[in-house]
């Protein structure tokens, strides 16, 4: 009987150490995607054509790392954009699967949202979203 107190005293106290360093990643990766966007964004990618907007972190359930793209396209280069939607999709995946810079934020098994919006035209073009299962 006597045996059972410091059981369960030790699961309470790892649940609670679990669950307080689970926020505390959460945090940071919050603080982390705020700091790199008042740092760094608006960012132009090189391309002449797409800027990285901002990132934001949301932490709701594992949570997600929400990237946020513009690009300014002429008709042409929209069209074009529009029938390569899945290469880009497979793009930003094999970009997600080799990144280390993303290594904490994929081992936490965070969610990734990648968020393309045509600038001119202020539509999104595109929307992926990237799981543990898609990304491992």
């Amino acid at each position: 009987m006597y045996a059972r107190k410091p059981i369960l005293l030790s699961i309470s106290v790892v649940t609670l150490l679990f669950f307080s360093c689970q926020e505390k990643k959460a945090d940071f990766f919050e603080r982390d995607a705020k700091e790199y966007t008042a740092t760094y964004c608006p960012q132009p990618l090189g391309d002449g054509v797409t800027t990285l907007d901002s990132i934001v972190f949301d932490k709701e359930g594992v949570g997600t790392l929400k990237m946020f793209y513009s690009l300014v396209l002429t008709d042409e280069e929209r069209e074009n954009m529009m029938n390569k939607l899945g290469e880009l999709g497979d793009a930003n995946l094999s970009t997600l699967r080799s990144s280390v810079i993303l290594a904490k934020h994929k081992e936490a098994g965070v969610n990734f949202n990648y968020i393309y919006i045509d600038k001119n035209r202020k539509e999104k073009i595109a929307e992926y979203n990237f799981t543990k299962e898609d990304y491992k």
